[in-house]
């Protein structure tokens, strides 16, 4: 299936390349619609619409958020495969859909690796938070404690196939610790609950988990990207916390559909590139916490790729082929 849809792209390139240079120069001719397939009022939502709302001054036509949540965003990655490949239906969406459902889910209705990459907008590195008597302070000192009582440790989850589900299970696989998980329906119930106790530890976004480190309410244990996180400078990366190797970002990426001409993904990505380097945008992003990562369609579709590699190696190691 895959090498059919990139054989097809590449037959409408080569029969119709004036016809593809004529839609990029005029494109877009109509409202673009942005789909977005989680509720409105998520962080990825805002970004979505701080984009598009910029966007549509610079094209002058509206691009409309849409919000198509439920299944895991899976709505929102049936809907893409389907729409028409000339740039009027985008999917904006954080890592889930295009890299983690293929393997969570037995039939998930699409195919990611079909799609056509535009861009990855920006990343948050996740931070390990822990209920504040937790008797460990280091990363290394939490999996001492894990592994001298196994099936002990509780860690919390906005969902099962969530990326902070997977991130708990990469630090069982890299350390080889037994935890307990438990899951949520949400991140921030999640995070209620190891603050008050009822659960050991959690991976969150640094952007939501600052407010409750800061106030004392949980204890930061160390942040899950290479580098540490400018709103966290104080709390050490996996690295620096002595367990090597673990990396988790929740990231932002916008793709568009099988078959859209690579001219229009380039132009597209100029285009979204440019409004994020405006300082009323840049300034915004920073507030939210969010880094920007501006990859062209070439280097996001490596990134994805690359993602989905990393998280579905760990579903397959712990479920097999899907988790459901």
């Amino acid at each position: 299936m895959k090498l059919l849809v990139s054989l097809c792209a590449c037959l409408i390139a080569f029969l119709f390349p004036a016809a593809s240079l004529q839609a990029q120069d005029n494109y877009p001719t109509r409202s673009v619609r942005m789909i977005m397939p989680f509720p409105a009022g998520s962080g990825t939502d805002v970004l979505a619409r701080l984009i598009a709302e910029h966007l549509s001054r610079k094209w002058g036509q509206s691009v409309v958020v849409d919000n198509m949540s439920g299944a895991g965003g899976n709505i929102g990655g049936q809907t893409i495969a389907r729409a028409t490949p000339d740039g009027h239906t985008l999917l904006f969406v954080p890592a889930p859909p295009l890299v983690i459902n293929p393997f969570i889910y037995k039939n998930p209705g699409y195919d990611p690796a079909t799609f056509a990459s535009i861009s990855m907008v920006g990343s948050v590195p996740y931070v390990l938070v822990t209920r504040p008597n937790f008797p460990a302070a280091s990363a290394r000192e939490l999996v001492n404690y894990a592994r001298a009582n196994p099936g002990k440790v509780t860690y919390a989850s906005s969902s099962v196939g969530s990326t902070a589900h997977l991130a708990a299970l990469q630090l069982e696989i890299l350390t080889g610790v037994q935890m307990v998980h438990v899951p949520y329906r949400g991140a921030a119930p999640a995070l209620i609950d190891v603050m008050n106790g009822h659960v050991d530890m959690v991976f969150d976004i640094v952007t939501t988990a600052k407010a409750m480190i800061e106030g004392d309410k949980v204890k930061a244990i160390a942040t899950t990207a290479k580098t540490r996180a400018s709103i966290l400078p104080n709390v050490p990366t996996m690295d620096e916390g002595g367990v090597e190797g673990m990396y988790a970002l929740t990231w932002f990426g916008l793709v568009g559909p099988p078959a859209l001409p690579p001219a229009l993904s380039e132009r597209i990505y100029r285009d979204v590139d440019a409004v994020l380097k405006t300082p009323e945008v840049a300034a915004r992003i920073a507030q939210l916490g969010i880094n920007v990562d501006s990859l062209s369609p070439a280097d996001a579709t490596k990134f994805f790729a690359a993602e989905r590699k990393q998280w579905g190696d760990i579903v397959k190691k712990r479920f097999g082929p899907t988790l459901e």
